[in-house]
């Protein structure tokens, strides 16, 4: 019954408690539920990456020339 309602027991506090979420739990969640937005997201930070790599390097040519 705790899996359903996501609540647990405890017994020093003699009380119902919802358990908290680590961060990264929330995360992977999130990239599960949202398979699209979370490929969007990664392929703009590889490519913002590569397009600051390539610009690096371009600058790198013309400070040589």
């Amino acid at each position: 019954m705790e899996n359903i309602f996501n609540v647990k027991y405890n017994s020093k506090l003699d009380r119902l408690e919802i358990p908290s979420e680590n961060g990264k739990f929330k995360l992977l969640k999130f990239f599960k539920n949202h398979k699209f937005f979370s490929t969007v997201l990664i392929s703009f930070f590889i490519f913002s990456g590569i397009n600051f790599y390539l610009i690096f390097s371009f600058m790198k040519m013309l400070e040589n020339i």
